[in-house]
């Protein structure tokens, strides 16, 4: 028996998922940019250090399963808004906002870019700062950022060559997602309930 060629098992892929509209393709990047930034107001606490709006090229990838695996991958390039600020100790507090991309034909598959971007380099947008290492995320408690309460991660970061404490929490927001970074020593409450955002 010959073994079925490339061709004919993307045709028959082709024929058993044509109803559902997810069938990966070939295709140019998705180009996206966030609508409006989340912010932390000026405060005599925090002082607002970076104003900018990086690129981030990625890939998504997104993984379906039922009757027929099927994994997608999407390149995308987003324009992020990038706000960091820093206390009057040093602690540094950073917000990132990016669109929300559909990946796939399917309004409901979403995603936030940057969760496919390497924690390292998230973390060193946040902080405006060279981060050489960030250990794995955990769960630890939950926090409120703009009025939606979510779970609070905790990892350990290598932050300008020092070893530091790190949260993060993360919400979609209308079209975009935000993604707020704080070091977080164990006497520091960082500020997640005082973002607000315009948009």
């Amino acid at each position: 028996m010959t073994p079925p060629t490339r061709r004919g098992f993307v045709v028959a892929s082709t024929a058993t998922l044509a109803g559902c509209g997810i069938l990966p393709e070939e295709s140019e990047p998705i180009e996206a940019s966030a609508t409006a930034p989340a912010v932390l107001p000026e405060s005599s606490d925090y002082s607002l250090i970076v104003e900018e709006s990086p690129t981030i090229e990625t890939t998504v990838t997104v993984d379906f399963s039922g009757d027929v695996e099927l994994t997608s991958r999407q390149d995308v390039i987003a324009t992020v808004f990038q706000r960091v600020y820093e206390s009057a100790s040093g602690e540094r507090f950073g917000l990132l906002t990016a669109p929300a991309v559909q990946v796939v034909d399917q309004p409901e598959v979403v995603r936030d870019p940057l969760t496919a971007v390497d924690s390292a380099r998230v973390v060193s947008l946040a902080m405006d700062a060279d981060v050489d290492t960030v250990s794995e995320w955990r769960e630890s408690g939950s926090a409120t950022l703009l009025g939606t309460e979510t779970t609070r991660m905790a990892a350990m970061a290598t932050i300008d060559g020092s070893e530091r404490d790190i949260a993060r929490v993360r919400v979609r927001t209308g079209e975009d997602s935000v993604t707020a970074i704080a070091t977080a020593p164990d006497d520091t409450v960082p500020p997640f309930g005082a973002v607000t955002r315009n948009a």
